[in-house]
């Protein structure tokens, strides 16, 4: 597989903003002939009113697409050339969350993904070497909130406010294709705090619709590395305290009991980071980069909720 960079430079913040927006006006004026309680709850038949806020539990299991470009630029001497990579993230991907009402409208709520690492050819360059390589992508994100909904008595839909906060794990492993023989390895750890919105409705046709955009200016990473080829060992610390986190969940699900629902999701993120990176290579000293890294994920699959 070869990624296709100038295809996945995607103008997302205009992009995504048209998107939300279509999405928003088209779900309100969807549900604007429609009665609308608390975020978690299965409709109930006309007349008989809506049940009140509950807990839940959910499962999800789908399909990943990613692709992640690091980029080491301006180096400060002539040991070590700039490199650009991008590397695949693709595979099965299961994932959990559970909320609960800790105060009348407040909540607060944990979920978790993983993904099962497919493997991926495509090429870049290291040390100004083109080759192709196999990668295999691990992505693990562990996430913590709190929801306040808003008491909207009377009207068609639920809204609410999220804060929370967003582990993110990449690891990267990749193999070259063929001679010279040769390892790279590209481990992210990333902390985001972050703040969102979310709209529901539960009465769109018999089911219910949930629209969450989170965001953040902030993007606390780490990335340790190792490159190895042609007997050459190159090892790899990157930081970085500036960048750009960006979340859209959309589900749409239908009840199949009283307490059950059955649905489809979409995801998308998208990960800016922007810091330095130190390079260290044997017997030839090291080399101080700034380090650029854009990560584009896509996810889709089936959920199943059940509430109590």
């Amino acid at each position: 597989m070869r990624l296709n960079l100038k295809r996945l430079q995607l103008p997302w913040p205009k992009t995504f903003s048209i998107a939300v927006t279509a999405a928003a006006l088209f779900l309100f004026a969807a549900g604007s002939g429609f009665g609308m309680g608390p975020v978690n709850f299965v409709p109930t038949p006309p007349g008989h009113g809506v049940s009140p806020k509950k807990s839940m539990v959910e499962a999800r299991f789908g399909y990943i697409w990613g692709a992640n470009e690091i980029r080491l630029r301006d180096g400060d001497n002539a040991n070590l050339p700039p490199s650009n990579r991008w590397v695949a993230c693709d595979g099965l991907l299961f994932g959990v969350q559970g909320e609960t009402f800790v105060m009348k409208d407040l909540a607060v709520r944990a979920q978790g993904w993983i993904n099962v690492p497919m493997q991926i050819r495509s090429n870049f360059n290291v040390d100004r070497i083109a080759g192709s390589w196999d990668t295999l992508g691990q992505y693990v994100a562990a996430d913590l909130a709190a929801i306040y909904h808003f008491g909207l008595g009377g009207m068609p839909y639920s809204a609410g406010l999220v804060a929370g906060y967003r582990y993110n794990n990449f690891d990267y492993q990749s193999k070259t294709v063929g001679q010279p023989a040769g390892t790279s390895e590209d481990h992210f750890h990333v902390h985001i705090p972050y703040l969102g919105v979310y709209y529901a409705n539960s009465a769109i046709v018999g089911s219910v619709v949930r629209l969450d955009i989170l965001a953040s200016p902030f993007a606390l990473t780490r990335l340790d590395a190792q490159r190895r080829r042609q007997g050459i060992v190159t090892n790899i610390e990157g930081h970085s305290i500036t960048g750009a986190w960006f979340e859209s969940y959309f589900q749409w699900s239908w009840p199949v009991s009283r307490n059950a629902l059955v649905g489809v999701f979409a995801n998308y993120n998208f990960l800016l980071l922007s810091g330095g990176a130190t390079e260290v290579q044997a017997r030839q000293g090291s080399t101080r980069f700034s380090l650029d890294s854009r990560n584009h994920l896509f996810m889709t699959g089936l959920s199943a909720t059940y509430t109590f």
